[in-house]
């Protein structure tokens, strides 16, 4: 005998709010917006966190998603804050305005390097406050940074476009190896003798896809980006990164497309709630945070790697 679940399926689920962790594939109607609402699972998904303080672009980080750095940025930002996986505090002064630079470390041992303005300067941070440390050798904007403060690098650069790398060793910058691609506002992972550097730009505003993997002394070719990027929020390792958000073509447009890389191609996972560019990004493939940027510039979002569920709204097209 035919039975009304058999024929039809489960009944629709009324709700006043929606499940709090709801399964691929639910579906309820939610009494208090009056949608209808399907559970879906997904590559990894972003949430909102909370927002920065002060609004800011073209800034460095470090640290992960529990305890994350924003340093500097643009315009003409000397604050730093410090992100516990809720809110933003204040955190020690910058001892000038610095943006578009490299930076690289944690929330209580970081380092800032070169920008407009302080092209061969570099600062450390102990979690409390900035002190000098060794200079550049060669004038650096736009570059990409990873590693730790001990262990950083800085990476490309411009005006014009640069390919050669230094490496730091918590005194010191030194010449590590020559990018086959020299390249600006990229996106930089990894550690300085395992790093990855992404996208970029070699004649500005021009976006590019390349991908270069560094082994601490050479760099080879690595799989292209998905879409030509720059000004991006990096995260992750050589082996594991993520690029989020960032410019695109035509005419350097705001994205919120995140990419995911196993160190060899790049593949789509869930997309930024808003799309911007000029914002960074810290922590691992499968826990990152992604902050700041032209649009909005003080909004902070968390990644959860996949696979996940979450709540889509069910409309007619």
């Amino acid at each position: 005998m035919a039975t009304y679940y058999g024929t039809y399926g489960q009944k629709v689920q009324y709700l006043a709010s929606d499940p709090a962790s709801p399964q691929a594939g639910q579906v309820w109607f939610n009494s208090t917006s009056n949608l209808l609402k399907v559970g879906i699972s997904q590559t990894g998904a972003w949430a909102t966190g909370g927002n920065l303080a002060t609004a800011r672009s073209l800034l460095g980080g470090a640290g992960t998603q529990t305890a994350g750095l924003a340093i500097g940025g643009n315009p003409g930002i000397t604050s730093t804050e410090e992100y516990d996986g809720t809110s933003w505090t204040a955190g020690g002064t910058l001892p000038e305005t610095r943006r578009e630079f490299s930076s690289a470390g944690t929330q209580t041992s970081a380092l800032a390097s070169g920008g407009f303005g302080t092209e061969l300067t570099s600062v450390e941070y102990d979690g409390t406050s900035w002190t000098s440390g060794g200079n550049l050798n060669i004038t650096r904007v736009y570059s990409g940074g990873n590693g730790t403060q001990t262990a950083a690098l800085s990476v490309g650069g411009s005006s014009p476009a640069i390919a050669t790398t230094e490496e730091y060793d918590g005194t010191s910058w030194t010449a590590g190896g020559t990018m086959s691609v020299a390249k600006g506002y990229q996106g930089s992972a990894g550690t300085q003798t395992a790093a990855l550097s992404f996208g970029g730009f070699t004649t500005f505003p021009t976006e590019i896809t390349s991908t270069e993997e560094y082994n601490g002394t050479s760099w080879t070719a690595g799989g292209a980006l998905t879409t030509a990027t720059q000004l991006m929020g990096p995260a992750g390792t050589q082996t594991a990164a993520l690029s989020a958000g960032g410019a695109v073509p035509p005419g350097s447009a705001n994205t919120n497309a995140t990419f995911q890389y196993d160190g060899t191609s790049w593949t789509s996972v869930g997309s930024l709630t808003t799309a911007r560019q000029g914002l960074y990004g810290c922590g691992t493939q499968t826990s990152a945070l992604a902050f700041a940027g032209n649009v909005p510039t003080g909004a902070t979002e968390e990644f959860t790697g996949g696979p996940v569920v979450v709540t889509r709204t069910v409309t007619g097209t």
